[in-house]
């Protein structure tokens, strides 16, 4: 659903307000939802959405572009910064990458951990809780110049590992993949 849709000067380029909906997969439960630090850590952690609520939130507005080919102008995000929780887990001195998994079992993306400390763990969309259809209870959402399929949505769990784990780096070929189904 394209509301709000306008041609901005590149033709192929259709911006959007707000963010368009998919499908949401069965293995996705909100109800059931906690976030997990592990791997290459002192203090694995189990955090619940009221517990990730009492960290220190920030925010941040950005567009947000998909490589289908449609932006969502001036998204206003909220949400703790990955470099908070991963200082309350006390990464070992070797972590060198982060793996975000999706609750969906799926859905994974490797980042360096330097790179993903400033990430946004965001909860809330333009001012709302964020919903189910767009990430919710928790997405992650880089602020840095990121590629689409690094904004996981779901996220579960935050896996720290001392080497990268390309082999299980799933998100760039699931999201083009996918299509329509998962570019948001």
């Amino acid at each position: 659903m394209l509301v709000g849709a306008v041609i901005p000067p590149f033709p192929h380029i259709v911006t959007m307000v707000g963010l368009d909906s998919h499908p949401v997969p069965e293995s996705v439960n909100p109800d059931e939802w906690q976030l997990r630090v592990t791997g290459a850590v002192a203090e694995p952690l189990r955090l619940t959405k009221a517990e990730l609520r009492t960290l220190p939130e920030t925010g941040v507005t950005d567009d947000f572009a998909c490589v289908e080919g449609w932006r969502a102008a001036d998204l206003a995000w909220r949400g703790v910064r990955l470099g908070t929780v991963l200082a309350r887990a006390k990464p070992a001195a070797e972590a060198a990458y982060v793996l975000v998994h999706a609750m969906d079992g799926d859905y994974a993306s490797a980042f360096s951990i330097d790179r993903v400390r400033d990430a946004l763990l965001a909860v809330d969309l333009d001012g709302e809780p964020l919903s189910v259809e767009h990430g919710g209870p928790a997405r992650l959402v880089p602020v840095d110049d990121a590629d689409c399929w690094e904004s996981i949505k779901w996220v579960s769990e935050i896996e720290v590992t001392a080497t990268e784990p390309t082999g299980r780096d799933t998100a760039k070929e699931l999201a083009l993949g996918r299509g329509s189904t998962d570019g948001e």
